[in-house]
């Protein structure tokens, strides 16, 4: 299992691929993240119920999901913010699908391994051959060893290793895009100067 800190690399990938160029803007930022989260949203019944992992990688965590968050984004865009349904459908399917493709390249050491990403057209499991993210094995049996297995040495090196790729993609993408600003800059200054 992937932890937050993966997704919300990807969702921050995705909160600069639509923010002005000038400017941050917070609550589409916190939009992103979350959105790349919300599949594991699916583990709050499981904890409530006293089994965490009971409902994890269920239904939140297929196309259907996907699709069905984009289309509710458009629907509410379309009444709120006319014009913008299509654009605004299309970027929240993106974000919410990025948990799918972070968790299809996590390691899975317990059967069955990787996801029902197809449900309900297919049972199949699926997970990358190559698998570049690291897991957390979670202790599904109780709420303790759920919360346990969260700081146990693994998982804290897990823990270190997606703050370190999410530090790193920030980083990135600020030096790119002020790459591209300084380009955009040069650029208008000689074509003033002929």
């Amino acid at each position: 299992m992937a932890l937050c800190l993966a997704h919300a690399a990807a969702g921050y990938l995705g909160y600069e691929a639509v923010r002005p160029a000038e400017r941050h803007r917070p609550g589409l930022l916190v939009a992103a993240v979350v959105l790349a989260n919300a599949p594991d949203l699916d583990f709050i019944p499981g904890f409530l119920a006293g089994h965490p992992a009971a409902y994890h990688r269920g239904v939140t965590h297929t196309v259907v999901a996907v699709v069905a968050v984009g289309l509710a984004a458009a629907l509410v865009a379309r009444i709120l913010r006319p014009g913008t349904a299509v654009r605004t459908g299309a970027w929240v399917t993106a974000v919410y699908a990025s948990h799918l493709l972070v968790d299809y390249f996590t390691a899975d050491v317990r059967p069955p391994s990787g996801a029902r990403f197809l449900w309900p057209f297919s049972d199949g499991y699926y997970i990358a051959p190559v698998t570049p993210f690291a897991e957390i094995v979670i202790d599904p049996g109780s709420r303790a060893g759920f919360l346990a297995s969260l700081v146990e040495p693994h998982a804290l090196a897990v823990w270190g290793g997606e703050l370190a790729g999410l530090v790193c993609i920030v980083a990135g993408a600020h030096v790119l895009r002020l790459a591209c600003a300084r380009a955009g800059s040069d650029a208008r200054e000689v074509s003033e100067g002929q």
